[in-house]
């Protein structure tokens, strides 16, 4: 993908604005929002977002590019039919931090992108589709069982207990 086409730089000057002022931890948080988003726009199905006709065409991209396939073929109008399934828990992460920092870095897109020159035609259903995901998976987290902090810890981590002397 050529970094001057549009998707680029309207992901990284909103993640920019997003981590300025921030703590570390907080813009790094971001950047794994950041990845798993690119990641979710070069390798997730957009079946529900784009129809069947637009991802045949994004699929045959994916076959020429690792990466951008997307934004060589769609811009924001199709970022927001899209960000609806990112909110699906097959996307969210397991840790309730993360994946509340995920539903907070999409709404603000969304809000982002509706500064911009979005043909509304096409997007004012995906839009309110794409809020209400929003909605909902901000109710999945909060329904998440309550673990308690050593079952948050992986287990090889865990000082496990030795021989009784």
């Amino acid at each position: 993908m050529d970094i001057d086409e549009p998707g680029w730089p309207l992901i990284d000057d909103f993640f920019a604005s997003l981590c300025e002022g921030r703590r570390a931890e907080t813009a790094r948080r971001y950047a794994r929002v950041r990845h798993r988003l690119m990641s979710f726009l070069d390798t997730g199905d957009m079946t529900l977002g784009l129809g069947t006709t637009e991802v045949a065409l994004l699929e045959a991209e994916r076959q020429f590019h690792d990466s951008g396939a997307f934004w060589a073929l769609f811009g924001p109008d199709e970022l927001v039919c899209c960000l609806p399934s990112f909110l699906h828990e097959t996307w969210l992460p397991e840790g309730d931090g993360e994946a509340r920092a995920q539903i907070s870095v999409v709404s603000r897109l969304l809000k982002s992108l509706a500064g911009r020159d979005l043909d509304w035609t096409v997007t004012r259903c995906a839009y309110w589709e794409a809020e209400a995901a929003v909605t909902e998976a901000r109710r999945v987290v909060t329904r998440r069982p309550n673990r308690p902090e050593e079952a948050a810890m992986p287990d090889r981590f865990l000082r496990q207990p030795g021989p009784e002397w």
